[in-house]
This record gives C-alpha cells, structure tokens and sequence, in this order.
C-alpha cells in the first residue's frame, strides 16, 4: 500500500474523504510546481515595507549602471545604497545577477519592487551588476538572465516572445538603462527563455 492509498484510506476511515480532493486542489493552486529553478540565493533583507504585487504581466531588465564604472555589485551593497540614499523600502529588484553569474534574491519576489517607475505593479526586476553602456555582460550573466527569465516565465505563465513581456528599462522609461550592450541581446534572452525545456 503507498502512503497515498493509506491517507485515503485514513480519511474515507475518519470521514475525511470528502476533505481530501478540495484539500489538494486548493493546495495544487496555490503552489504551482515547476520541473526545475535556478540556483537563487536568499540574503534575507530587512525592509521598512512591503506591499504585494497583484500580478506579474513582464519582466524589466536592468543594469546597475554606476557611472564611468563597469564593477560587480551585491545584492546587499545594492540594498543599503537603495535605504540609505534613494530612502527607499530596501533594493527594488527583485533579483540581481553578479559578473560571476550568481542569482541573488533582493525584494521578495511577490512584493512591489521599485526599479521602473509607473511600472513595478506588475513587473519582476531582473538587475545584472555592470554598466553596459560601457562594459558588456560576462557570458556568465547571459546563461544567468536566460535561465532565470525562462524560469520566471514559466512560473507566471508568460510567453517571452510576447512583446512587451521581457522588456529593457528603457522601453519603460527615459533612460539608457540596461545599456546598450545588454539591450541588444533582450532578443536573444526572449528566444531562450521560450526555448528552455
């Protein structure tokens, strides 16, 4: 006997069967179970706020863009700066990928963020450290975006190739931002990220 048959057996015992299908389903719907995910590294920030975003329509990518300097960033560093000087809740992305290609996680990814103004009810940050209109991403950032945006979308049932789903800040807003070098390759992020099995 599987441990399934038991608990059905268990609860039809205790008249609990009724309870099961509708215990199930409701957690089948809340939870949606997805074949794989990224490797992504919690740093449990403290924020001074946060309110739930609604839903999840596009994905903004971003590069952090410190001036005449193409350097790595923390999800951490990114945090205080954002607090400290921008008197901001905490970082408004979502999550951030370093040089190295590690994924960080900054605002919780069901929270608002604030990384495209007008734009953050129902959009995920997606943030890679570097000034890309001066330097280009490290392959290791590209693999990095591909696989979280093809997660992402998979997550909140969005097609990449749809326009206006993985989106520049620019496209958004009056900026450079993500860069020149990295919005030239959103293209070929959207292709993978639909393309991922």
């Amino acid at each position: 006997m599987t441990r399934r048959e038991f608990l059905k057996y268990v609860f039809a015992i205790t008249g609990g069967a009724a309870m099961l299908p509708m215990s199930l389903s409701a957690a089948s719907a809340e939870e949606k179970v997805l074949p794989w995910t990224p490797p992504i590294y919690k740093r449990f920030l403290q924020f001074t706020e946060y309110v739930e975003r609604p839903g999840t329509e596009y994905i903004v990518i971003h590069h952090t863009g410190f001036p005449n300097e193409d350097k790595d960033s923390t999800a951490v560093a990114i945090h205080k700066y954002h607090q400290e000087v921008n008197g901001w809740a905490g970082i408004g992305y979502q999550y951030l990928i370093r040089k190295d290609g590690m994924i960080e996680q900054g605002r919780r990814p069901e929270m608002i963020g604030a990384h495209a103004y007008q734009n953050n009810q129902k959009s995920v940050g997606v943030c890679l450290a570097g000034n890309f209109d001066i330097g280009k991403p490290t392959a290791a950032q590209i693999d990095a975006v591909k696989e979280l945006t093809a997660w992402l979308c998979l997550k909140y049932g969005l097609n990449s190739m749809k326009k206006g789903v993985i989106v520049g800040h620019r496209d958004l807003n009056d900026t450079s931002c993500p860069g020149d070098n990295l919005y030239r390759r959103l293209g070929e992020i959207r292709y993978a990220a639909a393309n991922r099995k």
